[in-house]
């Protein structure tokens, strides 16, 4: 089993179906980590009695859910915007992970501006999209680079593994017509090789962490990452994707990754994205 997360999951619940499906994740995720759980709900009124019958559907929500024995999960009804007070919880509780349903919203045009569009903008904790039911997670699927944030990807997906399979995707991108050539073979092939050294650099910060390490399985592939990434989830069928989410320049700080926004769009399965 991991080392306990000393710091607590967040579930994000605005009571809707969507949110029944991110809550039963974050309990199973709780008593799986033996992490504290919370889970916040945001009013606009901040009237007393709009609080208690908030937190009565709260109660009621969370009675609901199949994995909620042996867990005692911290209750916080708030007034104001809610992706301001979600982002404001999980940085004031320092979170270790935030679980969010889908929006529910038809139609990826109406993705901007969601709550979950406006959280998945400003959080800086990671952040994991719940969008099915399936049992714990045992596979996932990691878009993998040489970056740091890559990096802290793969952490947090080996902790909610727990010692699960983990298909680490990096699509390489030599030149056009040097895809075929003995140059372009031998330029995936370098890839490859300081990939492999990168990974078993990171099963060993796992090991100083505490957290088991997964199986994990490299795939280097030539291509648009977004392309190959969708149909190696649709080949995989993974539990969940992790993304780690650049922030190149001062002004995309404050934007989500185009890859991470277009899968939260219309996710595959559960998705996790990280800082």
């Amino acid at each position: 089993m991991n080392s306990t997360p000393a710091n607590p999951i967040i579930v994000a619940s605005d009571l809707s179906g969507e949110a029944d499906m991110a809550l039963s994740r974050g309990c199973q995720l709780s008593k799986r980590l033996g992490a504290p759980l919370i889970v916040l709900h945001v009013i606009d009124s901040g009237a007393r009695e709009d609080l208690m019958r908030a937190e009565t559907q709260l109660q009621k929500q969370i009675a609901r859910c199949p994995d909620r024995q042996n867990i005692e999960a911290r209750l916080y009804v708030q007034a104001g915007n809610p992706a301001q007070v979600i982002v404001a919880v999980s940085k004031k509780e320092n979170a270790a992970l935030l679980v969010m349903g889908r929006h529910h919203k038809k139609g990826p045009e109406r993705f901007v501006g969601t709550t979950l569009e406006k959280v998945s903008r400003l959080a800086t904790v990671p952040t994991l999209l719940a969008t099915s039911e399936t049992p714990e997670y045992r596979c996932a699927m990691l878009a993998l680079d040489f970056s740091a944030y890559a990096s802290e990807a793969l952490r947090v997906a080996a902790m909610l593994l727990d010692g699960g399979k983990l298909h680490a995707l990096h699509v390489s991108n030599p030149p056009s017509e040097a895809i075929t050539s003995k140059a372009g073979k031998d330029f995936i092939a370098e890839q490859q090789r300081v990939l492999e050294l990168l990974i078993a650099d990171e099963q060993e910060t796992l090991d100083m962490l505490g957290i088991r390490r997964p199986e994990v399985h490299l795939l280097v592939e030539s291509g648009e990452v977004r392309s190959r990434l969708e149909q190696t989830a649709e080949r995989l069928r993974p539990d969940f994707v992790a993304l780690g989410c650049h922030s190149r320049s001062g002004l995309e700080e404050a934007l989500i990754g185009s890859l991470a926004k277009a899968l939260m769009q219309n996710p595959p399965c559960d998705l996790l994205v990280t800082r």
